[in-house]
């Protein structure tokens, strides 16, 4: 569990830190204040910035992830993943690196950086002592370039974390061209919720892996907060009609103790679908991060509290530790009810906005609140958004 954050360079983080991390986190503040922002960062440091990570995110934004075919490689020409750097352009010095880690200087730092590629001949000798020689691609930075007097054959992303290293080239998407990625095994678990609702075949493939379990119940017993009715869960086979093909996809069915027959989960309402995304999120985070974009997202006021309860008992119980932004006031006042009453969990909120000092006007910082200022904000109806 990260105790601490600091974020360096990525995006409009220029130097950003939390001192002072929970178990369960909440994030506020207006819009395009960072919030999310914080959430990507989590997922490509939990994710070792793997290329298809970044990819994935980066089609996500509509940015670009790689040079179209014929694309020259101009030096003054847009490259994959610049818009990630602050500023959407790679830096002119080497010492602007991104960094997403718990505090300076800790060991699993992970760091993004830009460089060029120079190309080498090397003589190798294998095991019967015969010589061979091979080009080899090697990361140079900016600073060291004039030490070459080889030209530069292309541009990349040097990511390190820890010992481990890997290269990502920005002008091929050919896997032959790009080294190993870190080890996937130092990765962490990490599960995001987006604003939007997931799709119901993804949601499938999260049922399929606790069905019979007694992550199932919890998954019910989550829904009944909003129906009480509900007896049983299940997902089916359904034909889309109205596309040109005929296709399959997955459904959720729900029985109800006064209904006879099985009605679809989509139609009970945004409600009972968010607390189900939720809930089945929270099983493949274990060990890991639970990344919750806009936690009121469908949610009566009446019920957020219940559900926040659920969430502080399941991080505990499975080792997850969840961040969550908001807009709503509701939602800062549900979680803080349960952040005072679960002592044993950790709950903290820390709010993202622009700084008006002199010494660092306009970079975007983070407010923390600890338990006896939550319980001072809502006594006095303190607006912290």
């Amino acid at each position: 569990m990260l105790n601490s954050l600091e974020i360096k360079n990525f995006r409009l983080l220029e130097n950003f830190q939390v001192k002072k991390l929970g178990r369960v986190n909440l994030i506020v503040g207006k819009n395009n204040s960072g919030k999310s922002t914080i959430l990507e960062a989590l997922r490509i440091f939990a994710g070792n910035a793997q290329h298809e990570l970044l990819q994935e995110i980066a089609v996500g934004h509509d940015e670009k992830f790689r040079l179209k075919k014929g694309e020259q490689s101009d030096l003054d020409a847009s490259f994959p993943f610049e818009d990630l750097f602050t500023g959407r352009q790679f830096p002119q010095e080497d010492n602007r690196i991104i960094m997403i880690s718990e505090s300076a200087g800790h060991p699993q730092t992970l760091r993004i950086q830009h460089v060029f590629l120079i190309e080498t001949e090397e003589t190798v000798t294998d095991e019967t002592g015969e010589t061979s020689t091979r080009i080899r691609r090697r990361p140079v930075p900016k600073s060291a370039l004039a030490e070459w007097t080889e030209e530069p054959v292309g541009q990349a992303l040097l990511v390190t974390k820890g010992e481990r290293s890997s290269l990502i080239n920005l002008e091929t998407s050919n896997p032959r061209y790009r080294s190993s990625p870190l080890e996937v095994g130092d990765t962490l678990s990490c599960s995001v919720i987006p604003t939007q609702f997931i799709s119901m075949d993804e949601l499938a493939d999260e049922w399929d892996k606790i069905v019979f379990t007694e992550h199932e119940n919890i998954v019910k017993q989550a829904l009944r907060i909003i129906e009480p009715e509900l007896e049983n869960l299940t997902f089916v086979k359904s034909e889309e009609y109205f596309r040109p093909m005929r296709e399959f996809h997955r459904s959720a069915k729900v029985k109800m103790s006064n209904l006879l027959r099985p009605i679809p989960l989509n139609s009970l309402g945004d409600g009972m679908l968010r607390i189900f995304q939720l809930l089945l999120k929270v099983f493949s985070a274990k060990g890991g991060f639970l990344l919750i974009d806009e936690f009121e997202n469908g949610l009566h006021y009446s019920v957020q509290e219940k559900v926040w309860s659920m969430l502080f008992q399941l991080a505990n119980e499975y080792d997850i530790q969840i961040f969550a932004t908001t807009h709503s006031w509701d939602c800062i006042e549900s979680f803080t009810k349960v952040a005072i009453a679960r002592r044993d969990v950790k709950g903290v909120l820390f709010r993202v906005g622009k700084s008006a000092r002199k010494s660092n006007w306009g970079q975007v910082i983070a407010t923390v609140f600890d338990d006896t200022q939550l319980d001072n904000i809502t006594q006095a109806d303190v607006e912290v958004r």
